[in-house]
């Protein structure tokens, strides 16, 4: 991971999926941030600080939003993960993860 440190205002990369108003479960349209579990079984979120770091680690195909690192910390405990991998260099799986939708 990066020893890089960020201010709450600096912008990350969060690995994220659109979610679509369903008019059901779904009211409105929502961002899912994608998580993973950490080796010790942890549930935490992911940041990238380019691009470049994104791609190598998860792929070109990965979706993604721009994103203050405050408002991912937020969103992020909110929903009761405190750990944020900054700029990770390897992950599990996406099986092993699981989407927070927020």
């Amino acid at each position: 991971m990066s020893t890089t440190t960020l201010a709450d205002e600096d912008i990350v990369l969060a690995p994220a999926h659109p979610r679509r108003a369903d008019g059901h479960e779904v009211a409105e349209d929502a961002i899912g941030f994608e998580t993973r579990r950490s080796a010790t079984g942890e549930v935490c979120g992911l940041a990238f600080t380019s691009a470049e770091a994104l791609v190598s680690c998860l792929g070109p195909e990965q979706r993604w939003v721009a994103v203050p690192l405050g408002t991912l910390r937020n969103v992020l405990g909110a929903a009761g993960i405190a750990t944020l991998a900054l700029d990770p260099y390897a992950l599990p799986s996406r099986a092993e993860g699981r989407p927070l939708h927020g």
